[in-house]
C-alpha cells in the first residue's frame, strides 16, 4: 500500500515529503495555468513519484475539455510522471502515454454507490488499459462494507477510494483489504473527506502494524 498526497499546488510536495507520503498526485486540472518559477522548481526537486492527474467535470474535478485539449495539458509532463491517471473518456489516449514510459491508473469516479456487480464490471472494463481505481459515494455503513469486501476479493492491483465527508474513514479502512494506494492531501483538499497526508500516514501506520 501507498501513500498518496494529492496537490493543488506543487509548492506542497516539501510538505508531502515530510508527511511521510509515498507518492504525490498533481492534480493539473486545479493548477494555475502558467506555473511560477517556484512552483517548477518544486517540481524538479522532487523525489517522490508523481502521478499526473487530469481530472474531468463529469468526475468531480475541473477539466471541461476534449480528448486534444486533455493530450495538450497531460503530454509536457510525461517526463516526470512514474503514473498517469486516465479516466475512461480519455483511454483511446492511454497508449501514447504508455508509449512515454509512464503506466496508467484507470480511473472511474461516480457519485453514487455501485452494486457488486457493478464494482466487477467496471473495474474490469478499467483494466483494460491501467490499474483500476473505482471511486464511489457511500450512502449508508453497508455500502462501506461493500466496497471493502469488493476490495478484498477482486483482482489485484486495485485502487480503490470513496467520495464525501461521511464514512470517510472508509478511506483509511480500504487498505487494510488490499487497495493499493490511499489518497490524502498537503497544503489543502483536492477532494471533499481527504485526509492530511501525515495523519492518514500514522493511522495506516498504526493499522497495519
Amino acid at each position: 500500500m501507498q501513500c498518496v498526497a494529492s496537490l493543488v499546488d506543487p509548492r506542497y510536495i516539501p510538505d508531502a515529503q515530510e508527511g511521510g507520503a509515498d507518492l504525490v498526485e498533481l492534480r493539473l486540472d486545479l493548477f494555475p495555468k502558467d506555473l511560477s518559477p517556484d512552483q517548477a522548481a518544486c517540481i524538479r526537486k522532487c523525489t517522490l513519484p508523481i502521478i499526473i492527474t487530469v481530472r474531468s467535470r463529469q468526475e468531480g474535478g475541473n477539466f471541461r475539455g476534449s480528448p486534444d485539449d486533455w493530450w495538450a495539458l497531460v503530454s509536457p509532463w510525461l517526463t516526470e510522471a512514474t503514473y498517469v491517471d486516465v479516466e475512461q473518456d480519455f483511454s483511446m489516449l492511454a497508449p501514447f502515454v504508455q508509449d512515454e514510459g509512464p503506466a496508467i491508473i484507470a480511473s472511474f469516479h461516480s457519485g453514487r454507490m455501485l452494486l457488486g456487480g457493478e464494482l466487477g464490471a467496471v473495474a474490469s472494463r478499467l483494466r483494460a488499459y491501467g490499474i483500476p481505481k473505482v471511486v464511489v459515494r457511500p450512502e449508508n455503513p453497508i455500502d462501506v462494507l461493500t466496497l471493502c469486501w469488493f476490495t478484498q476479493r477482486t483482482e489485484k492491483p486495485i485502487i480503490t477510494s470513496m467520495i464525501g465527508a461521511r464514512y470517510r474513514y472508509t478511506r483509511v479502512m480500504l487498505p487494510l483489504f488490499g487497495s493499493a494506494m490511499a489518497f490524502a492531501y498537503a497544503g489543502q483538499p483536492t477532494a471533499e473527506g481527504q485526509y492530511p497526508v501525515s495523519e492518514m500516514r500514522r493511522m495506516l501506520d498504526t493499522l497495519m502494524e
